[in-house]
């Protein structure tokens, strides 16, 4: 089943769950002597039954037990009684035979927060599923954060929901890989203090430091784990290699599920990791750098901010694999070029700026310009030709990058994120010119958040597409031109993808 028709399944069976939970009254007579000779110690706090199983938090006044039986041939059979499965400082309270194959244990730690844990029964043995801790707001709204144990990987998600439990929003985390949980997951030997919980509240990641610690050693093998994080589209981990060095890695899955590792160059002596809130930031001197994809392929870094005193925290920055946007002095202005620090396996530590001013200095914009029509109502066309006759394939707005191919006269032949074709050049701001010009291309959000859409490598449906919805991207998508009346052509500044969309999916949303 799709993993999120699975949770959505789980969330409604949650909802049922919550609003009525099975007590010892749940079992037939000969299931609850059953259990009562197998732990005569113990009294049965909870209990369900459904076809051929049966389930029972059992105690003895100290500590609880979760205990299944199956019957077979008319004889109750124990499959499972393991007091570590359960939360010892918590009593359970909810429990739900859904199948004879399915089972729901909840704990209400908040009077708005329940944890649900979901366990299938597969091959003859019950397994521990997923995890859900979901916390109603004032006003009715519902936050639920999703962990899921499958086949070697752990995935994370979290939704928002409405009142009736409408999904208004999701994001899903890169998974982690996570075969040494194999055998925890049994729920025989599942030992709930060692599963690795979401952490809820704000920080650098939601993954515990031993479980990324376990990962960092399945995905780099012989390198000293010193600290990491799991971030939305991708796991970064500071190591130290055998020879004493220290790199940044950073993993990420393809589009075919395989993981794309990368390794750093050598960082400087004294580089640490983590700072006060920036707490998935390199320290590097007096700078937190972050570090990131910048496109399908290559890793980079995504942000400097200059911490020293004499500065005072003034200067800091975004970086993509073109591109610098500056907060000060010119906030949120796109400057476009090539820059050095783009990609991580062969940049020079030693050479990070140390300014806005620093950077801009260090980037060659001889290639680049951008769209500067003197009226920024107007839009520019890319023609298939140089020829104001010639096919539009696009009309562009006002900052849209593009990387110069050629010059023939009063035209240039551009590049727009993989879009060839020909532009005039007295509408172009050329180089470092392209730093002063506003961008005006508008933002769009989703027409329905919990619809995938897709984005297509040109504007008609056959060509190849990658799914685009909250989840996938984290943003709302930059619109640089408008093709044919019907298409967008867009860009993600983060991960710098770029393609187009239907008009008629997406809105400038309410303010």
């Amino acid at each position: 089943m799709n993993k999120l028709v699975r949770l959505v399944c789980l969330t409604l069976l949650v909802g049922w769950l919550l609003t009525g939970t099975a007590a010892a009254d749940g079992l037939t007579a000969d299931a609850e002597a059953f259990f009562h000779s197998a732990l005569p110690s113990h009294t049965i706090a909870l209990s369900d039954q459904c076809g051929f199983a049966a389930a029972a938090v059992m105690t003895d006044g100290t500590s609880q037990t979760l205990c299944l039986a199956r019957q077979q041939n008319g004889v109750w059979e124990m499959e499972v009684s393991n007091p570590a499965a359960l939360r010892q400082e918590m009593q359970v309270a909810s429990l739900l035979l859904d199948t004879d194959e399915t089972l729901f244990w909840s704990y209400n730690p908040y009077g708005t927060v329940w944890d649900t844990y979901h366990a299938v029964r597969v091959n003859d043995q019950w397994r521990v599923a997923s995890l859900m801790t979901s916390e109603t707001h004032d006003g009715g709204e519902i936050s639920e954060y999703h962990l899921a144990y499958e086949t070697g990987l752990l995935y994370y998600s979290t939704y928002s929901c409405d009142e009736n439990e409408n999904i208004l929003s999701k994001d899903s985390y890169v998974p982690v890989p996570a075969s040494w949980l194999e055998a925890w997951m049994h729920l025989n030997a599942y030992d709930d203090s060692r599963l690795p919980k979401p952490n809820n509240h704000y920080t650098h990641s939601w993954l515990s430091d031993e479980a990324a610690a376990l990962a960092a050693e399945e995905l780099f093998p012989g390198h000293r784990f010193l600290g990491g994080c799991a971030e939305r589209k991708h796991l970064e981990f500071f190591l130290q290699k055998p020879n004493g060095e220290r790199v940044i890695a950073l993993s990420r899955l393809d589009q075919n599920g395989n993981w794309k590792n990368v390794l750093s160059t050598p960082l400087p002596e004294g580089s640490a990791y983590g700072f006060e809130n920036f707490s998935s930031s390199l320290v590097i001197g007096d700078l937190l750098v972050s570090v990131g994809p910048v496109d399908a392929n290559t890793c980079g870094v995504t942000f400097i901010y200059n911490i020293s005193d004499e500065l005072s925290g003034a200067y800091m920055f975004s970086l993509g694999k073109n591109r610098i946007t500056g907060e000060s002095p010119n906030p949120y202005t796109y400057c476009y070029g090539d820059h050095p620090w783009a990609d991580l396996t062969v940049m020079d530590w030693n050479s990070l700026p140390h300014s806005l001013e620093e950077a801009l200095d260090g980037m060659d914009s001889s290639r680049w310009a951008v769209v500067n029509n003197p009226n920024s109502a107007d839009r520019l066309h890319l023609r298939l030709s140089p020829d104001r006759g010639a096919k539009s394939l696009g009309k562009y707005y006002n900052g849209t990058p593009v990387r110069i191919l050629e010059t023939k006269g009063e035209w240039v032949r551009v590049d727009i994120f993989g879009v060839a074709g020909w532009m005039m050049k007295k509408y172009l701001a050329l180089g470092d010119a392209g730093y002063q010009v506003e961008a005006v291309f508008p933002s769009r959000i989703p027409v329905n958040p919990t619809t995938h859409h897709y984005v297509y490598a040109g504007p008609e449906r056959d060509q190849p597409a990658f799914c685009a919805s909250c989840e996938d991207i984290g943003e709302s998508l930059l619109v640089l031109g408008i093709t044919d009346d019907e298409w967008y052509h867009v860009w993600f500044p983060n991960g710098d993808r770029t393609g187009y969309v239907e008009q008629k999916n997406w809105y400038e949303g309410n303010g």
